[in-house]
């Protein structure tokens, strides 16, 4: 197979020959790769695209007519994928743009009915850690408030860490049952 020309493994490729598809595949893989590659960065796009073109020739090989080397008609098919993966990657972006748009000004912008109940439910939270037990609200506060880790709480409270867990835990099974 490696010695026949395009046309040749063409015309064996267009009469379901796999083995031909092989040999031009093989063929021209690497040469339209580099081409792939020097256009789009990612390796596993480019893989993908390459795969693409090579599923589209197998595909429409009754409809391709080849003059002597298959090369152009690979050649031109690689440029229009690589043009429609640009497209798509560009189309990606301005959606991840319009979104983080949309949240951006969503989330940085809360309104003052939003900022009342937040204030309200932190004043009700505050309250209820109140009325924990010492050591409950001592370990719930470290934990919470200060971002302090199991480790730190237990040595600034003079408790192990299980103990600390399990008065973090009843801590948060304290105000789940306030605020269901």
């Amino acid at each position: 197979m490696e010695q026949l020309d395009d046309l040749e493994l063409f015309i064996r490729v267009q009469a379901d020959d796999r083995n031909a598809f092989s040999a031009l595949v093989n063929r021209y893989s690497d040469v339209l790769f580099r081409f792939i590659q020097r256009r789009i960065s990612c390796t596993a796009d480019s893989e993908d695209i390459l795969q693409e073109v090579f599923v589209s020739l197998w595909n429409l090989r009754h409809q391709i007519t080849v003059e002597q080397s298959l090369y152009p008609y690979l050649f031109k098919a690689t440029k229009y994928k690589i043009i429609d993966w640009m497209v798509k990657e560009q189309r990606k972006i301005v959606h991840a743009e319009k979104l983080l748009q949309h949240y951006g000004t969503e989330l940085s912008v809360p309104t003052s009915e939003e900022e009342l109940l937040a204030k309200e439910l932190a004043a009700l939270i505050d309250t209820e850690i109140d009325k924990m037990p010492t050591t409950m609200r001592s370990a719930f506060s470290l934990s919470r408030k200060e971002a302090m880790s199991i480790k730190d709480i237990a040595a600034e409270l003079a408790l192990s860490e299980q103990t600390v867990k399990n008065n973090i835990s009843l801590a948060l099974g304290w105000l789940r049952l306030r605020f269901k």
